[in-house]
């Protein structure tokens, strides 16, 4: 009965590491050294522009270039921020070399993937599939939609 109980015990302590790492899948993408972590992207109305951030790791043991993306069967244009002259503007860039064993965050008023002219709303609670291109890589990817106001993933600071 003793052993029973303990064997019943542990279970019960594994079972919410075995329920994280389940809920924590779609966070992490990965394909031949890349991964792509905690992509998520802020609730957007139809017809605006929605701008897509992650953590990108580059494992590869080579250069890779950050191209862009497509979702929604559309381009995701790389843009970095900058002030103009009317404020706040986001220039596309043609594409961003990361070295072998480097890291890049895509981040709100730093560098993000932007899918103009959304088809559809982006609603907080939801999720969107998208593909990051790397020049001929392409590694799909899972975007959570946080609050319209989201300066962060929901679950930024954890390791994977």
């Amino acid at each position: 009965m003793r052993a029973a109980l303990s064997a019943f015990a542990l279970c019960l302590l594994a079972a919410p590491a075995l329920a994280e790492n389940h809920d924590h899948a779609d966070h992490v993408a990965e394909a031949e050294g890349l991964r792509v972590i905690h992509a998520w992207a802020a609730a957007t109305p139809r017809g605006d522009a929605a701008l897509v951030y992650m953590d990108i790791e580059n494992a590869t043991g080579s250069e890779v270039v950050l191209t862009g993306g497509k979702a929604l069967g559309q381009p995701l244009d790389l843009v970095g921020f900058g002030y103009g002259a009317t404020g706040e503007t986001w220039t596309v860039l043609p594409a961003l070399p990361l070295g072998p064993g480097q890291k890049l965050m895509l981040a709100p008023k730093v560098l993000a993937l932007r899918l103009s002219d959304l088809p559809q709303p982006l609603e907080d609670g939801g999720d969107l599939d998208l593909e990051v291109q790397f020049g001929d890589l392409h590694l799909e990817a899972h975007v959570e939609i946080g609050a319209a106001d989201a300066t962060a993933h929901s679950h930024a600071g954890h390791m994977h």
